[in-house]
């Protein structure tokens, strides 16, 4: 097993970015493994998933690549004020990660994303927005930020949502999920197979039922699948759980 510290310049964001990969002890020549793209939470970086599971067991068990990226306190998105980490993490880190390790496949069906907590609405965003990388995604507790409470009341939370969204109606912009999941519909764009979960627990629990209600509402469309624990909240317990259940359901089995 290798675990590779990455240290890269981008282009979208002007400065460097640390990333995470993590191989399988035996790779044949020639071979292009199966990637998951690992988002992490809204206070985390790149290596929170290596140190809170089973992470290296499971890639030289299952046989596939790993990538964790650090996006800050961006939620993966372009900023409104700000920059464009959307971009980064969604286009161009996928190009550079291809292009450094031959081994990875670069085939949208052999490219995965999956996160917690931001990074679930984060890989929810980056698939939608970039359905031609990615064909399956793996979200935990993930909410949609447009359905998320907005005082604008100039407080610190009011102002944090201003620099990265904007005071306008996310449900109406390239924010919101269910936006770029209604123009994928609209463009008639082939559409990422979601897995997505929450713990009964978990104090967006309702955030969660509102996206869940939404792609069961499109399921006509939408390639769906909702799973949900009882007892489990907005912890590590769940995520762990959850990854394991997701690389079951996305067929990097043992």
């Amino acid at each position: 097993m290798a675990v590779i510290n990455v240290n890269l310049f981008s282009m979208n964001l002007l400065h460097d970015m640390d990333v995470t990969v993590v191989l399988p002890d035996k790779i044949d020549k020639g071979e292009k493994l199966k990637c998951v793209w690992l988002y992490h939470g809204g206070s985390g970086d790149h290596v929170d998933w290596l140190y809170h599971v089973r992470l290296t067991d499971y890639v030289n068990e299952r046989h596939f690549a790993a990538v964790l990226p650090t996006v800050h306190e961006s939620c993966f998105v372009d900023m409104n004020i700000g920059n464009k980490y959307g971009t980064y993490v969604g286009k161009e880190l996928p190009l550079a990660i291809w292009t450094m390790f031959n081994c990875i496949s670069k085939k949208r069906e052999d490219n995965y994303v999956s996160g917690f907590s931001n990074g679930g609405y984060g890989c929810l965003h980056t698939a939608l927005t970039y359905p031609e990388y990615y064909s399956k995604v793996g979200a935990f507790s993930a909410g949609d930020k447009a359905d998320a409470d907005f005082p604008n009341d100039g407080g610190a939370k009011s102002v944090n949502r201003i620099r990265l969204y904007g005071d306008g109606d996310l449900h109406k912009n390239s924010y919101g999920l269910t936006y770029l999941a209604d123009k994928l519909i609209d463009n008639n764009e082939i559409p990422p197979v979601i897995y997505h979960a929450c713990g009964s627990l978990d104090p967006w629990l309702s955030m969660n039922h509102i996206v869940r209600d939404y792609f069961l509402e499109h399921s006509d469309y939408y390639n769906y699948t909702y799973d949900e624990i009882v007892g489990l909240g907005h912890e590590w317990d769940f995520w762990q759980e959850e990854l394991i259940r997701f690389l079951d359901f996305a067929g990097l089995t043992k």
